[in-house]
């Protein structure tokens, strides 16, 4: 997964022509480091059907405050340049694909 930054946020995601998974972490944050391996495997699953990013929380203070990212991890699923859906916490892969699955 890509991590990007701030300045990423527009091209890469509210312009971006497919749905867009943006996944919020800290790196001392132990449900932030337990379900990063699990998104890592879905973005292979969903390869050119939807597109992957992920935001440090401390490089991203911008977008997190637009976006009223208050605790991690948290997942925002775009289409067309607007949030769909929502989800914090940490979860299995087959409840993390059932949530892409049902908004993308």
């Amino acid at each position: 997964m890509e991590t990007i930054r701030d300045e990423d946020i527009k091209e890469k995601v509210l312009e971006s022509k497919r749905p867009v998974l943006l996944y919020f972490f800290s790196p001392l944050q132990v449900p932030c480091l337990l379900i990063e391996s699990p998104l890592e495997n879905l973005e292979k699953e969903y390869e050119g059907k939807v597109d992957f990013y992920k935001m440090d929380i401390n490089q991203g203070v911008n977008t997190c405050l637009s976006y009223g990212v208050l605790s991690v991890p948290k997942i925002l699923i775009f289409k067309d340049g607007h949030v769909e859906a929502k989800r914090v916490g940490c979860a299995s892969a087959s409840v993390l694909n059932a949530f892409i699955k049902a908004h993308i």
